[in-house]
């Protein structure tokens, strides 16, 4: 009897012990972390932007509770679940402002073999909130994210060669909370229709990143970062949803700012070269224009292209031509007139030749009266109206569904002929000496005007190649791999103005693998023989604030192409653009 009674006290004891471990951390459940090593005790915690921090949850025990942390950003309305364990890295945040931290601790039941092992804290749940608060931003953190715009060929992404703007991109993010797109357009295509792609395009982008797109109050808007084509192609988006929004009384036009890159805003040589040997070469310059220009460097080139970067629908849009002769004098005095913006220098002069005799002129032109010329040609577009997207605001649903060719209309402005090239493409322009805003119009607006967008620029100069050819051995920058692809932009320049017939071909062509294959640079004793990027003229290329040329870049080393070879000596085009987009911060945009 008293061994049974002393056997059953053992057996309670034993009971008790058990128990006692299946809720020994029953006291758990605060919320209670640190932050690299200390214990936050606040609700405000000051941080840096650009800066990983390691989290640590210790608010009782970790066995038999889930931790989950969260982050919001300020503006922001769902939270971000990033981590679901106690130790946590909160990842970098680089813009200003109250962000939010909010930890939550749940308690389980995970006890085990007949609940006599293991713990319960089921009941014990809590939650805390802590304010981040940034006051410097990340040096590319912009008030507005950034979109890149490429020019001819313009692909996204290509295997193997990657980005147009190659790693610009992720160079841009590495100090911002925005993604930066990188735009895939038409290789080939005329610049209204392509400016409508783009306009489109941009919607789509900020429909994704701004919840707040389809509020009155709706604040963001984009930072264009348009390169040669492309510049041109986001001046004509900007005219379209300047007018569509304008149209539905809405002062955000959605584009803060357009910086162009080596843009050719009075033309370049090459488009007129290339056009006179269309029109004056007699059958070998139907050949080019069949060919070389329109069949093999348009179509194919394009297709090419459409198919590697996996956008083949872009590819039935492929005009070559239709770029060629938008490039030309003829081709940008049109353009700037139909659709003008005050980021393009006042006193350009256009070089307009006529055709040798017997040759009719390739682009029709208007007669010129009293200094004034007209065109009857520009393009409206309209909303597309079997692509509206169902949206809480009806105002805004009339201009995101894309968008259409509508009518023509009428535009004069005033013209000055060059007697020479080199009077052309821009030469003894007025340039800015302080910030340049517009409506995107034409029209010139103060910084504080809700519709204004402020206009950048930047460009190349370097000679078309730097000993290329079987001698590349003896050149100064081996790895300017580019040069060879731009011989034939450059060496177009010699034909402008120099009035050549057919019998000319021969000589071009010599030329022009004489020096491909001697390394020696393109002769710039005739035509036009001013600086250039080897294709844009520098002086055609300044818009808004101009803030640099840089030495040494020629038209690829611009968007760091070609997998960022770029020659010895001549500035790091990722500095440059990183660089810049602080500007944009500093400018509030």
């Amino acid at each position: 009897m008293c061994k049974s009674k002393r056997k059953s006290k053992l057996n309670i004891a034993i009971s008790c012990v058990l128990l006692s471990l299946g809720s020994s951390a029953y006291a758990g459940g605060s919320a209670d972390f640190t932050m690299d090593g200390a214990q936050v005790t606040s609700s405000n915690i000051n941080i840096n932007a650009s800066q990983t921090y390691s989290l640590n949850y210790n608010g009782g025990s970790n066995s038999c509770t889930n931790v989950e942390w969260y982050v919001r950003n300020e503006g922001k309305t769902d939270w971000d679940n990033f981590d679901h364990n106690g130790s946590a890295t909160l990842a970098k945040i680089h813009s200003t402002g109250s962000h939010e931290l909010k930890l939550t601790s749940t308690g389980y039941d995970g006890r085990w073999f007949f609940n006599l092992f293991g713990c319960d804290h089921r009941g014990q749940n809590d939650e805390r909130m802590v304010n981040l608060d940034i006051s410097t931003p990340g040096h590319t953190q912009t008030k507005n994210p950034v979109m890149l715009v490429p020019g001819v060929m313009a692909w996204d992404h290509i295997p193997i060669v990657e980005e147009y703007f190659f790693h610009i991109a992720d160079e841009i993010e590495k100090d911002s909370d925005f993604p930066v797109k990188d735009v895939s357009l038409a290789a080939w295509q005329n610049t209204e229709d392509r400016g409508a792609d783009l306009a489109e395009k941009i919607l789509d982008f900020l429909i994704i990143n701004d919840d707040q797109f389809f509020e009155e109050d709706s604040t963001m808007k984009v930072n264009l970062i348009a390169h040669s084509h492309g510049s041109t192609t986001s001046r004509m988006a900007i005219n379209i949803l300047a007018k569509a929004f304008e149209a539905q009384e809405l002062d955000n036009r959605k584009v803060a700012s357009l910086t162009t890159v080596a843009g050719p805003h009075y033309g370049t040589p090459s488009a007129d070269g290339s056009l006179w040997a269309v029109e004056n070469w007699g059958q070998s310059g139907k050949f080019l224009e069949k060919y070389v220009i329109d069949a093999l460097i348009g179509d194919l080139a394009g297709m090419v292209t459409a198919l590697l970067s996996g956008h083949l629908e872009e590819y039935p849009e492929q005009d070559i031509l239709s770029v060629l002769t938008g490039f030309t004098q003829k081709g940008m005095a049109r353009f700037n007139t139909c659709y003008p913006s005050v980021g393009v220098p006042a006193g350009g002069k256009y070089f307009i030749e006529a055709p040798l005799e017997g040759n009719e002129p390739y682009i029709p032109f208007p007669e010129i009266v009293d200094g004034q010329v007209t065109f009857d040609d520009c393009q409206n577009y309209t909303p597309n109206e079997h692509d509206k997207r169902s949206v809480s605001n009806p105002e805004y649903a009339a201009i995101t569904g894309g968008f259409e060719r509508g009518t023509t209309f009428s535009k004069s402005s005033e013209i000055v002929l060059a007697d020479i090239p080199n009077e052309a493409y821009g030469a003894n322009n007025t340039l800015f000496d302080a910030p340049v805003y517009g409506n995107g119009l034409g029209i010139p607006v103060e910084a504080n005007d809700p519709t204004a967008i402020r206009y950048f620029s930047f460009t190349g100069s370097a000679v078309w190649n730097t000993r290329f050819g079987f001698r590349f051995w003896d050149g100064e920058h081996l790895e300017e791999l580019s040069d060879a692809f731009l011989l034939v932009m450059s060496s177009l320049y010699p034909i402008v103005g120099t009035r050549t017939g057919e019998d000319y071909l021969d000589n071009w062509l010599g030329d022009t693998i004489y020096d491909l294959v001697s390394g020696d640079a393109v002769a710039r004793t005739q035509g036009y023989t001013g600086a250039s990027d080897a294709f844009i003229p520098v002086d055609s290329t300044p818009f808004g604030q101009h803030i640099a040329t840089y030495q040494g870049w020629n038209h690829v080393d611009e968007t760091n192409g070609l997998w960022g070879l770029v020659g010895q000596g001549a500035a790091d085009p990722i500095e440059v653009y990183r660089t810049h987009i602080n500007r944009l911060q500093l400018s509030g945009l």
